[in-house]
């Protein structure tokens, strides 16, 4: 018995491994890949209509033992259904790839198809397919491929041959695992796409009447209608039991669960196809089975909404809808919903809110084929919290062709509540009320067409009895109320279109902050109003104005810092130009009552001030505006320690107008000294924004001008600026800097070294003076009038006249300097019966071109010529100068001088203290370095002499001193020469030995024409 069952054992293993042997043979030699893939190939492409592509196909069966297995990787299937037939070489569009996938794998039960001839699919596995659904505008899909059998005969052939080969085929598993699906209906404009696809189907898929399991879920749904997305990063699943009858293909849902984005709904109802009008009915109903509204809570996922057991609910909801219709060409199901939520509330343990009311009725219908218009209903939304009421209720309607927005939204907030729902900071104290509310009637399709002048949307908010307190920051701000409204196309019988497109205000009643002792603001009652009208024509510009009211402010930051601002007003508006209506016209009017700023010693005080402005930009030039209209201020007051000294501005007008500004008499006030401005200013906005020429032509009428107080100011301010350190506590105080000894009678030089003053390029300047008197030094200058032009980097002084010492002065002088480094200056001096102590105070420099002046007393006139370059501190360069003069006197006294006192000795005069003179005429020039006095006739006491000689800048000289009358009986000359300290003398001969004394005064004439010449030919190039 042992050896029988030893026997059988050997047997059935060497039967085993015959098989195995014969199976290994036939897969890896009869049907390998390579012999099969082109057969099933061959047999897919002839059985559909469509171009059938696999990579390889395989025959397995120990890897899917007991069963057999069939492997196709890297497979697709592009649609003939669009092809043309006219048998041309097929030409494939996008439309026609219906499919690809990278791994199909078909296993197949052997022992039911040798027993019974039944061919039992286990599993259809899919992984990573595309698939691309569509279907053309004449509703024919690109699936429905399968070739029509031959008729007659060939059908029972083929019948006949599918009996032998097969009695019965069915599949038990389907499965999808990572796929892509795309649903593109052309003929009802649906495009959806699915990412992430699964699909699991089970049951007995081939019978009559199955019963089948089906499970689905796509980690991505977008869904589009007539190119509107609709719907986006939608998740979807579904689980259900489906009672399939193929004779009348209808599918039967059971017990269906479908989950969107988490939350769970119950689905039930039946489809039916209808394969000959290629339409699919669908009845179905759908809902969620909520005992209350705790049930709501816990189908909302954790990641959104974390469980919590005590947590306390109520409420009854209701949700269910319907989608029913046809689905087939220019057919989609109606879809209508609606969702219920009565008398809920929920409270959380231990958290200080509670939503204590909660009232929701939304209802909706869509039609996708839109012959019924579609529908969003909000019937009620009302939310009852802890200090908080919110309530809304509205509809859109015609959802899927031009949906219209209708709204209203109520809400009332107690800010006390937001410190016990957010996490602030513990010592922080809020108080207060919001009041809000909105109506709107918008076309969604004028929002986005940016044509805002049809919406409706009208509300506001309002604040009140606000406070914001923070005992850690020693921060509290109170408001007593504040508001915001606005409205579009409201009723406005001031204009011609009688509706506004847009009206908004903006205002608040008392704000006052204080933050620790470092900031204390207030402002009284202010507001803002803006208003819009229609456009009449759409390519103008659209008009607009606002109205702004500011109230009393009132600004401290520390002890530095203090800003005051009486009520002010402003309007502005905007328009289209009257020459062209696509060019904006921009009005402003800015109206203030005062104006006070103080920091750090600085003071500024401003009494009724505005302006009232307009603006069109150029037709040529968009980025240049032509402004006209008027600022002014009725009384202007300033101090700063950077000039100490009281600046004051009565009233005064400005007048703008394209291309220049009006100086209607601008009076400015410095400490002791004052200035009136009237002229134009021309290319101002140029001169600044593009570096044109600015050009001036002014008049400065003035009643004093204390040149010594302003110097010293200036210096005075140049040391406060460098000593001072803003914000740190040694800074001078403005008691301090008003010790400053300003006196008028100040005879202040600075003393700082002086500069070459560049006159800037790109000026213009004209000035017409009138000013009754300058005080500088000791001189004092009365009565100046003339003309002042600084023009190419020069100044131009052109016949100014003045009285100085009691002698009338008029001079022309031109200054040049283009660099820092070096300068150019020619003048034209004139002084007409000057007393000649006062010429050498004017002139400190004729005492040392001619020493013998100081000995003379008396009225002289003087008239000098003179050019020279400057140096870099101002100082005159002694080769460059070149200078012609004359001194004309009659009837002068001849004091005791240093020169003339050793004369008067040696010559033996009557008088050797005092002695009159009938009349001195000199004449003298410098060249090179050096002085020469042309001879002069002199008379006094016994003697008549002519002098002339030369005079050196070292302070050596060389005169000649011829006597044509004295006592002695004849004529002689007396050399003089050396310096001041060691002078000698000699007897000579007498060089002028008649009475006649030549005369270079036209040499005085020619340079004083030279001078002139010059400064015509430098403006000249200026204008050229």
């Amino acid at each position: 018995m042992v050896r029988l069952l030893k026997y059988f054992l050997i047997s059935l293993l060497v039967l085993v491994l015959l098989v195995a042997a014969s199976i290994g043979i036939v897969l890896n030699f009869i049907f390998t890949p390579e012999k099969l893939t082109p057969i099933v190939e061959k047999s897919a492409n002839q059985f559909l209509n469509a171009e059938v592509h696999f990579d390889s196909i395989e025959l397995t069966f120990f890897s899917t033992f007991p069963d057999f297995g069939l492997e196709i990787r890297n497979g697709s299937v592009v649609t003939k259904v669009f092809q043309d037939t006219s048998g041309r070489e097929n030409v494939y569009a996008a439309t026609d790839s219906l499919m690809s996938f990278k791994r199909c794998r078909l296993t197949v039960n052997p022992m039911a198809y040798l027993s019974n001839k039944e061919v039992i699919v286990k599993e259809l596995r899919l992984e990573e397919p595309h698939i691309y659904a569509y279907i053309d505008t004449n509703g024919v899909p690109g699936w429905d491929m399968v070739r029509v059998s031959e008729p007659d005969t060939a059908v029972v052939e083929t019948d006949s041959v599918r009996e032998k080969l097969a009695e019965r085929i069915d599949i038990r598993n389907i499965r999808i695992v990572d796929g892509r699906l795309v649903f593109d209906d052309r003929a009802n404009e649906l495009y959806a796409r699915l990412e992430g696809l699964g699909l699991k189907i089970e049951g007995d898929f081939m019978e009559r009447n199955a019963n089948l399991q089906l499970g689905m879920k796509a980690k991505n749904v977008l869904f589009w209608q007539e190119g509107n997305l609709l719907v986006k990063r939608l998740q979807f699943g579904l689980q259900t039991g489906m009672h399939l009858n193929r004779d009348s293909l209808l599918y039967v849902l059971d017990k269906a669960v479908m989950q969107v984005n988490g939350i769970k709904f119950g689905v039930g109802g039946r489809l039916q196809a209808d394969t000959v009008a290629r339409l699919l009915d669908v009845d179905l109903t759908f809902g969620i089975k909520v005992p209350s509204l705790k049930t709501i809570l816990e189908l909302v996922p954790e990641t959104i909404l974390k469980p919590d057991e005590d947590v306390t609910v109520s409420g009854e909801v209701l949700c269910r809808g319907t989608l029913k219709g046809k689905y087939g060409k220019e057919q989609v199901p109606v879809l209508n919903a609606r969702f219920k939520i009565n008398d809920g509330a929920v409270k959380y343990a231990g958290m200080p809110y509670a939503l204590d009311k909660l009232d929701v009725d939304v209802e909706g219908m869509v039609d996708l084929q839109k012959d019924e218009p579609s529908f969003l209903k909000v019937n009620k939304l009302y939310v009852k919290g802890t200090d908080v009421n919110v309530d809304i209720n509205g509809r859109v309607d015609y959802l899927l062709t031009n949906p219209r927005l209708t709204a209203e939204v109520k809400a009332d907030v107690d800010f006390s509540v937001l410190p016990k729902i957010f996490p602030v900071q513990e010592g922080v104290t809020l108080k207060g009320g919001l009041n809000a509310g909105l109506r709107a009637n918008v076309l969604l399709a004028d929002l986005k067409n940016k044509n805002y002048g049809k919406l409706d949307i009208r509300g506001g908010c309002r604040l009140h009895d606000v406070l914001l307190a923070s005992e850690k920051d020693s921060l509290r701000l109170r408001s007593k109320s504040v508001i915001l409204g606005f409205g579009t196309n409201m009723e406005d019988k001031t204009i011609l279109q009688e509706k506004n497109l847009l009206n908004g205000i903006f205002g608040f009643d008392s704000v006052d902050i204080q933050w620790k002792n470092a900031l204390v603001f207030h402002m009284d009652t202010s507001y803002v109003k803006v208003k819009t009208s229609p456009l009449r024509d759409t390519t103008a510009v659209a008009s607009m104005s606002a109205d702004i009211r500011i109230g009393w402010i009132d600004l401290v930051m520390g002890d530095s810092v203090r800003f005051r601002m009486g009520n002010s007003k402003a309007n502005f508006a905007l328009s289209p130009s009257a020459e062209d209506k696509k060019l904006p016209l921009v009005k402003a009017r800015v109206e203030m009552d005062s104006l006070r700023v103080k920091a750090r010693g600085n003071r500024l005080r401003l009494a009724n001030a505005g302006f009232d402005l307009s603006g069109v930009p150029d037709k040529v030039n968009k980025r240049q505006w032509n402004t006209n209209g008027v600022i002014g201020f009725k009384d202007l007051r300033m101090y700063t320690p950077m000039f100490p000294l009281r600046v004051k501005m009565p009233g005064t007008k400005v007048t703008l107008s394209p291309g220049h500004i009006k100086l209607n008499g601008a009076k400015l006030r410095l400490g002791r000294s004052d200035v009136l401005l009237t002229g134009e200013v021309y290319n101002l906005g140029g001169a600044f924004l593009r570096q044109e020429e600015l050009k001036a032509e002014l008049k400065v009428k003035s009643d004093r001008i204390d040149c010594n107080q302003l110097m010293k100011a200036m210096e005075v301010g140049e040391a406060n600026r460098v000593n001072m350190k803003w914000g740190a506590e040694d800074e001078l105080s403005e008691e301090e800097l008003s010790d400053v000894n300003l006196a008028a009678d100040s005879t202040y030089v600075a003393d700082s070294t002086m500069s070459v003053f560049v006159v800037p390029p790109g000026i213009n300047f004209t000035f017409e003076t009138n000013i009754n008197k300058v005080l500088y030094g000791k001189l004092e200058l009365d009565s100046i009038h003339g003309k002042v032009v600084m023009q190419n980097q020069c100044i131009e002084l052109s016949d100014l006249s003045m009285r100085s010492m009691a002698a009338d002065v008029r001079t022309t002088m031109l200054y040049k300097a283009s660099s820092k480094e070096k300068a150019y200056t020619g003048f034209d001096l004139r002084m007409d019966d000057i007393d000649v102590g006062s010429l050498i105070d004017f002139m400190p420099s004729l005492d040392t071109i001619v020493p013998m002046l100081r000995s003379f007393e008396g009225l002289v006139d003087f008239h000098m010529a003179a050019e020279t370059d400057l140096d870099s501190t101002m100082m005159v360069d002694l080769p460059t100068l070149r200078a012609a003069a004359y001194i004309d006197g009659k009837d002068l006294v001849l004091m005791d001088g240093e020169t003339f006192a050793e004369i008067s000795k040696m010559l033996m005069f009557k008088n050797k203290e005092r002695n009159l003179i009938d009349s001195v005429s000199v004449d003298f020039r410098i060249q090179n370095g050096m002085i020469e006095v042309f001879p002069f006739l002199v008379e006094v006491d016994r003697y008549k002499v002519a002098v002339g000689g030369e005079h050196k800048i070292d302070m050596t000289f060389n005169y000649h001193i011829s006597v044509l009358k004295s006592p002695v009986p004849f004529k002689l000359g007396v050399d003089i020469y050396g310096s001041l300290e060691k002078m000698k003398f000699k007897i000579t001969k007498a060089k002028y030995k008649d009475l006649f004394i030549p005369s270079k005064r036209a040499k005085v004439d020619s340079a004083q024409i030279n001078v002139k010449n010059q400064i015509r030919k430098m403006l000249q190039s200026a204008r050229e």
